[in-house]
């Protein structure tokens, strides 16, 4: 019973030496690179797909996480982005390197414009408003078949890899999806730990004390939407490059269902957590559905359901449970007060932290 509270509780973020912290990353980096040269092109497909989930995970749980914004439309961006590599390569010869930021933009633009009334909802009603955009999501496609070519879908056949490198596709793709990972990684740690972050976690918490205390509520939500939008935009065409297949009932609901999965498993408002998240829906589902057929469908339900009332704090809470007993006993352990004053709820000083 003491392990389950302690595991309920909140818990900043690993106090660490900066030492031991880069050593650990530089190390899980060299494994990642180096595993796709070992593995079948079975295993780097399905690491590819964690990855992919990895990139759309950091810009959800950027939304949800850090600004308390419920959405179940990301699904809807992550398509845009898959059919618009698809039709890009097939019908244009456009090279898919120039899909990434292509992608980015356009994402970015159409999450900024559904984000613009979308984010003045609240709570269920926000939820419900992108629950909308899930669903009708496999219709819009089907709709618009002279582009999409419906339900037949379009097949991918981009990507291959350069000469020079000696690489199967596989691996190629693998890279792709790891460097893209790695930057997204980056860029939204960056983001949900400095002082944008914290004025996110005042807006999640305390929005009117925030808009007082300056933070423009409105604006920067609706800006987070839509950085949220590109990355799933950009997943969406990784996913078209590691399955090379796209078709409309591969972005219904049951895709909004695990990319909530993934943000809730793994530990919202923790970047960590994101890529705890994306092993388990990739490998969990495959497992269940060895034992049994219909175990599967039930398995991302039963999961909500235990780490909503068991591990509210995800996955990262028992790795934070393991390794800080281990970390407190290490000299030269790092930690800003401020941040962690922050965490623990004064709204003025999670916008003046700096």
């Amino acid at each position: 019973m003491r392990i389950l509270e302690l595991l309920r509780q909140p818990r900043a973020e690993l106090d660490a030496p900066r030492w031991l912290s880069r050593t650990a990353v530089a190390v899980v980096l060299l494994v990642a690179a180096a595993a796709p040269l070992v593995s079948a092109p079975y295993v780097n497909f399905d690491r590819s797909m964690v990855l992919v989930y990895v990139v759309v995970g950091l810009g959800l749980n950027l939304l949800t996480g850090n600004t308390g914004q419920i959405s179940l439309g990301h699904g809807f961006f992550f398509a845009v982005g898959a059919y618009l590599s698809a039709v890009l390569i097939e019908n244009h010869g456009v090279p898919y390197l120039l899909l990434f930021p292509i992608a980015f933009v356009v994402c970015y633009g159409v999450g900024y414009l559904f984000g613009l009334p979308a984010l003045r909802l609240h709570g269920l009603q926000l939820a419900l408003a992108t629950l909308g955009l899930a669903l009708v999501t496999p219709a819009v496609i089907k709709r618009f078949e002279h582009v999409t070519d419906g339900q037949a879908g379009i097949n991918v056949t981009g990507a291959q890899a350069p000469e020079f490198t000696g690489l199967e596709r596989d691996q190629w793709v693998y890279y792709l999806c790891l460097a893209t990972a790695v930057v997204g990684y980056v860029v939204v740690r960056r983001l949900s730990t400095g002082r944008i972050g914290r004025s996110l976690i005042a807006i999640r918490d305390y929005e009117a004390v925030a808009t007082t205390l300056g933070v423009p509520a409105t604006r920067t939500k609706t800006t987070v939407f839509a950085l949220s939008a590109a990355l799933a935009g950009v997943g969406g065409v990784l996913y078209s490059l590691v399955v090379q297949y796209v078709g409309p009932e591969a972005f219904g609901l049951p895709l909004a269902i695990a990319f909530i999965t993934l943000i809730v498993v793994g530990g919202l408002g923790t970047v960590p957590g994101v890529v705890f998240g994306a092993f388990f829906v990739v490998y969990v589902p495959q497992f269940t559905a060895d034992i049994n057929q219909s175990a599967a469908g039930i398995t991302y339900g039963a999961a909500l359901i235990l780490f909503i009332f068991v591990l509210p704090y995800g996955l990262i809470s028992l790795v934070r449970w393991g390794l800080g007993p281990v970390i407190a006993r290490i000299p030269g352990r790092r930690k800003d007060s401020r941040i962690s004053s922050a965490a623990e709820g004064d709204p003025r000083e999670m916008v003046a932290a700096s």
